[in-house]
């Protein structure tokens, strides 16, 4: 027992303020429980309450309105008989030795009472049930002041006649309250059953409105408890909100699909890439070591090796290019002219070592260049064509690609030719099979029969992903004529000037 009640013994000593704050017994809520008890409950759960006390609160603040103007009515046609049977009074009081009295005539309805009394509020006649017998001790002052009051469930007018006596005219407000409370009460049976018709309906429009989401976070969780992303989302019908909703997530999943399929493949097709020179350079290796040789095929053996390793560092270094595409994108204005003329006089080399001609043609008449910091408006329109939005040294490596794929499979004549708001390299050659350019466009695809000749097979497919960066086209365009040769054109939309700056 000591051990069971050293817990809260040690509490109260340390805080013995809070200790006897708090009466014995009583649990004290947890902070944040109302929020965590509010977080807790359904999307619909919330929409339904709170289209609910909207709701309530118009329908209840309604029925307050037509009672208040119900009651307001009825009052109004009460005052308004007690008015004209108080005018009818005066025109019936006659006078006589014995002093004021009504006439005969007079006749009131039963639940109309008309009495005659003196200015000291004594009965001096009656019309119609008597009240207040004649002669009687007279009625205290609340009883008899001038106007419109309500008084012992009666409505009582009280008016003063020019010789001095009073005219008090009443007629029973039980009828009236009577008639209140039931329309009281009908307000409030129908307003507690719109209140629940509303919640009912609520609820079913706020369920159906959700199914969408309900879908959308089923289909993610299959996704995420699975693995597998080929699951989509059930189209919601119709063009609203939610039809957009489901049509956005499946296009997501779908591009999301393409994008992991597309992952998986490069990273399956650049396993083997690797593994291939790397197998070959092991094989070398065990070559060389196999037994002692001479120091000049240790050097041959040497010089194989390093063409490998260069051969892998080309790989790596196209596999990295590529995998940078993902990058945003920063685009700048990017003279054509200046980029084809500096590549094609780096790759003059490698045209002379492989027995090709290189040129490059500017398709309108040769202008100097801009010199730095001139701005495009300044620009003649013809220069101006020339430029574009990109990535200067992206296009460099474009045009770098699109040459050694052109002076390796290509013809022996191969040209560059800049266009207003294109590049092309052409060939003399018979270019790929239509059949055969989608298939190029993939990750390490090469021709067929040209397995032998040095290459990674990621220069094309790194051309069209720096085209995407750029909003710009890649086109094969083969010739119509036989020995026309082949090209491959990049071209721009054309855009505002003042959008290039």
């Amino acid at each position: 027992m000591k051990r069971f009640l050293r817990g809260p013994v040690t509490a109260a000593r340390k805080d013995p303020a809070r200790a006897a704050a708090t009466p014995h017994g009583a649990r004290q809520s947890p902070p944040g429980r109302s929020d965590s008890l509010w977080n807790s409950l359904s999307l619909r759960f919330k929409l339904t309450l709170g289209y609910a006390v909207i709701f309530s609160l118009s329908v209840l603040l309604g029925a307050g309105c037509v009672y208040v103007m119900a009651h307001g009515s009825l009052t109004r046609t009460l005052d308004t008989t007690l008015h004209e049977t108080a005018s009818l009074a005066r025109g019936s009081i006659l006078e006589d030795a014995d002093g004021e009295r009504f006439s005969d005539e007079l006749q009131p309805p039963p639940e109309l009472n008309i009495e005659l009394l003196s200015a000291d509020g004594r009965v001096l006649d009656v019309a119609g049930r008597m009240l207040t017998p004649a002669g009687s001790s007279p009625l205290p002052p609340a009883q008899r002041s001038l106007g419109m009051i309500t008084q012992q469930g009666r409505r009582v007018l009280t008016e003063r006649l020019p010789s001095g006596l009073l005219l008090q005219v009443s007629r029973p407000s039980d009828t009236l309250t009577a008639l209140l409370e039931t329309l009281a009460q009908v307000l409030l049976a129908g307003s507690a059953l719109m209140i629940g018709l509303a919640c009912v309906a609520g609820y079913y429009l706020a369920d159906r409105a959700l199914k969408p989401v309900d879908e959308v976070a089923r289909t993610a969780a299959t996704i995420t408890h699975s693995g597998s992303y080929r699951g989509r989302v059930r189209a919601a019908p119709g063009s609203d909100e939610m039809a957009r909703l489901t049509g956005t997530v499946n296009s997501m999943l779908d591009h999301l699909e393409a994008t992991i399929e597309r992952e998986r493949s490069f990273a399956r097709t650049a396993a083997h890439e690797l593994r291939t020179p790397l197998t070959a350079l092991q094989g070398r290796l065990e070559l060389a070591l196999e037994r002692p040789r001479e120091a000049a095929d240790y050097r041959r053996s040497l010089e194989i090796m390093r063409g490998r390793v260069d051969e892998l560092l080309s790989l790596a270094q196209g596999l990295l290019v590529l995998a940078e595409t993902d990058r945003p994108a920063h685009l700048e204005p990017t003279d054509l002219t200046l980029q084809a003329a500096e590549v094609t006089t780096e790759m003059y080399e490698l045209a002379t070592r492989l027995g090709k001609q290189l040129d490059w043609q500017r398709m309108i008449e040769p202008l100097p260049l801009p010199q730095p910091g001139t701005r495009l408006e300044e620009l003649p329109p013809s220069t101006l064509h020339m430029m574009v939005l990109a990535e200067p040294l992206g296009v460099r490596q474009v045009l770098r690609n699109l040459l050694e794929n052109a002076l390796k499979y290509g013809g022996d004549r191969v040209v560059v030719r800049v266009s207003p708001l294109s590049l092309m390299v052409w060939d003399s050659g018979p270019g790929p099979l239509m059949t055969e350019w989608a298939r190029l466009t993939r990750p390490f695809e090469r021709g067929p029969g040209l397995q032998g000749v040095s290459g990674s097979g990621l220069g094309l497919p790194l051309v069209l992903a720096l085209a995407q960066r750029w909003n710009a086209r890649v086109e094969p365009q083969w010739a119509t004529h036989s020995g026309d040769g082949f090209g491959v054109c990049l071209s721009w939309a054309a855009r505002d000037p003042k959008t290039m700056n």
